[in-house]
């Protein structure tokens, strides 16, 4: 039975850890306590190029998005494919917590695990649970997305002409 009681909640906490994972990272890779401007840039264009492709798309298209972006490399200095990466596992995370996954425990199995493999039909195989989880992670990115935008960066000080 799915877990309706805190889905908007789990959406927005998803959605928040996601932001936050991506800024520890680009703040890791850069070796700066502060975000960096072009970094939050990266950040926000990654989640925001998710968001289209899962609403213009749907949940087919979005996992194989994500695998091309680079979700399934192990290490990578690429600010957008570790985004991604991120992307992927929080979408993986979420649905896990919904109950919408059982009897997985790894992300890069996501796509399986939606159009289905061998005798299991796949958590798409109905169209209303197939429109449920796109929403669902729609409303993740979305925290995301905000979440990302409001990040602050590193200040750098122009030249006093």
């Amino acid at each position: 039975m799915l877990n309706f009681k805190n889905l908007e909640r789990d959406c927005a906490d998803s959605g928040f850890l996601l932001t936050n994972d991506a800024s520890n990272l680009a703040k890791g890779l850069s070796k700066s306590d502060m975000l960096l401007k072009s970094d939050k840039s990266k950040i926000v264009n990654t989640i925001t190029k998710a968001i289209g492709v899962l609403s213009a798309d749907g949940p087919f298209a979005y996992i194989i998005w994500l695998e091309y972006k680079g979700s399934q490399k192990d290490e990578s200095e690429n600010i957008e494919e570790r985004v991604a990466k991120i992307i992927h596992q929080k979408s993986f995370e979420l649905l896990k917590k919904e109950e919408f996954i059982k009897n997985s425990n790894n992300y890069k199995e996501l796509r399986e695990i939606f159009i289905g493999k061998n005798e299991n039909p796949g958590i798409c195989h109905d169209i209303y649970q197939m429109f449920l989880v796109k929403g669902i992670l729609e409303k993740m990115l979305t925290y995301a997305l905000y979440s990302a935008r409001a990040l602050e960066v590193k200040e750098t000080k122009e030249k006093e002409e």
